[in-house]
């Protein structure tokens, strides 16, 4: 790719993020991005759509930086306590990131990671496997969607999590061997 494209996308970026944390998705308009990035709309035509398109990329960019630093995602079943940890600390990595780039969006965070998670699941074919991967999922992406985005902003304790998971693979163990 052309060195001069990657600097006007980052430009572009960054400008994005810097207004992100300022307003919500909603309120931010191409021409505050192009003032911001000292481009001018032609050029930010050439690369996006709109700034809902240049959001789905950063967000999708952010979200594989979390899955990249998130080295038990295949471990669901097999270690969940290591699992959930995992999770936490690539989620705390990037916490700041995550907090700006999905700002006022808790729910589309919640619904990106449980996407992502379940592709990087190993579920298999077995039905009962993939439901209950899905609750887990679910649930895990839920608790660090509130943490990232709720008032207290304290440390989830995914203790009760992980031993959650366990007991469900616990019993899922017969029907999945």
């Amino acid at each position: 790719m052309d060195l001069r494209i990657v600097k006007t996308k980052n430009q572009i970026k960054q400008a994005f993020l810097s207004l992100r944390k300022k307003y919500s998705l909603e309120k931010i308009k191409v021409k505050d991005i192009c003032e911001l990035a000292m481009i001018n709309k032609t050029t930010f035509y050439k690369h996006y759509v709109d700034s809902f398109a240049l959001a789905d990329e950063v967000e999708e960019s952010c979200m594989e930086k979390l899955m990249n630093a998130f080295a038990e995602k295949r471990s669901l079943f097999d270690s969940p306590k290591a699992y959930v940890q995992g999770l936490l600390a690539a989620t705390e990595k990037y916490a700041e990131e995550l907090r700006t780039v999905y700002k006022g969006r808790r729910d589309a965070f919640v619904a990106k990671l449980e996407q992502k998670l379940m592709q990087a699941c190993e579920s298999g074919e077995n039905s009962e496997r993939r439901m209950a991967a899905t609750f887990m999922i679910s649930g895990t992406a839920s608790v660090l969607g509130q943490w990232l985005f709720g008032e207290e902003g304290k440390r989830p304790d995914l203790t009760a999590v992980a031993a959650y998971i366990e007991r469900m693979t616990g019993n899922l163990l017969p029907a999945t061997n």
